[in-house]
């Protein structure tokens, strides 16, 4: 890897400069970096959690989890734990949760009543009919912090090592024949790309930069879908701020806007803030159909490398993705989830009840409408 280009100074963007110094420090490095206040990569907090339904997937975790522990992003993670609440017709993926856990030697998470939440809150309504789960180990990530931190590691690396940090986005990638030769800037720059490898990591804009540039997008359910989410700011009086200090998160596996909002009024038992009259964060990520992210060369293409579709689900990754995109880099083996078509037809979800409906273009009008209608209005795009 002589010349490496990084588009998008998302997770995985900001995972691969890490992961393409340790295995070549000589690497030259150009990074073309717009970050976006709807890309979750700049979201104000994250989970890590190590319990996924699948056993990969929950090996992948394992591994993120360590790194979490024991490197530099130790940091910014506080350890508080977290209380998962489910529907009754959630029960089978607690089980497949407890499965792999088994399969890796781990506890299996047992469930309780609502007991668990008057225990750990005090006075609260609780629904009789829900389960509820802890999970001890699971952990909050000072996010925005992180990323800051990880963009100005990445930026230092890039000009320490006689690269070029662009402040900028990628208006459209040049092509020809089997090779991508320049990057026009949005600012009209030129970047000639003979000789580099690409990373195109844009997040929920990979289909519209491919689009824009007249390259083939991935075949259906490989493309991300930008998918667009709402994150709501809950007022705080100090008493109740004593009441959550060193409490676990509480997260609820509900399907739709009034579940996903319910599990607040389940920890606070008041309400907290008119919260539900505006938004505080609007949020985009590209959700694939099996939520697993595209990581794979460009067919049409041998110096292109598409890395994306996080699916709300991959922030936690930021130490350990790059790996995956530096092993496409390096001609190494990856997993067939990964893959431009799988020849696996996968059907397993992460988030289960993550659902990306509409396109990019859907997400742009509902965008321009903010303000003309209220927040609550817009939770078209995406159900939980």
């Amino acid at each position: 890897m002589d010349r490496v280009i990084i588009i998008g100074t998302g997770v995985f963007g900001l995972s691969t400069v890490d992961h393409i110094l340790r295995r070549s420090p000589t690497t030259l490095l150009t990074i073309i970096s717009q970050p976006s206040r709807l890309a979750p990569s700049d979201d104000f907090s994250k989970i890590v959690r190590v319990d996924y339904p699948t056993s990969e997937r929950m090996t992948e975790a394992l591994k993120t989890q360590e790194q979490w522990n024991n490197s530099n992003f130790s940091k910014f993670q506080h350890r508080i734990g977290r209380i998962i609440i489910f529907e009754p017709d959630d029960t089978p993926t607690l089980e497949k949760i407890n499965k792999a856990r088994e399969e890796h030697g781990l506890e299996r998470r047992q469930p309780s009543d609502s007991t668990l939440m008057r225990d750990t809150f005090g006075k609260t309504v609780t629904p009789e009919h829900l389960t509820y789960v802890l999970a001890p180990d699971d952990s909050i990530v000072d996010w925005k912090a992180c990323m800051c931190d990880a963009r100005e590691r990445a930026k230092k690396a890039c000009t320490d090592n006689g690269g070029i940090f662009y402040e900028s986005g990628v208006a459209t990638i040049v092509k020809d024949g089997a090779q991508i030769v320049a990057l026009i800037l949005e600012d009209g720059e030129r970047i000639e790309t003979k000789g580099a490898q690409i990373v195109l990591a844009v997040g929920p804009w990979l289909a519209q930069v491919l689009a824009a540039s007249g390259i083939t997008l991935p075949p259906n359910g490989r493309t991300p879908v930008a998918t667009g989410l709402f994150s709501y700011a809950v007022q705080l009086n100090d008493e109740q701020v004593e009441l959550f200090r060193n409490k676990p998160m509480v997260t609820h596996g509900g399907k739709g806007r009034t579940h996903s909002l319910y599990y607040i009024f389940l920890v606070s038992n008041s309400l907290l803030t008119r919260y539900a009259s505006r938004t505080e964060a609007r949020f985009r990520d590209g959700v694939t159909e099996t939520q697993d992210p595209i990581i794979a060369r460009h067919p049409d293409f041998q110096n292109l490398v598409c890395a994306a579709g996080g699916s709300f689900n991959r922030a936690k990754d930021l130490p350990t993705i790059g790996s995956i995109v530096t092993d496409v880099l390096s001609g190494q083996y990856v997993s067939d989830r990964y893959s431009w078509e799988p020849e696996t037809r996968y059907s397993h979800r992460d988030h289960s009840h993550l659902v990306a409906k509409g396109d990019f273009a859907t997400m742009e009008e509902e965008a321009q409408q903010d303000g003309q209608n209220s927040a609550t209005d817009h939770f078209s795009l995406a159900v939980i």
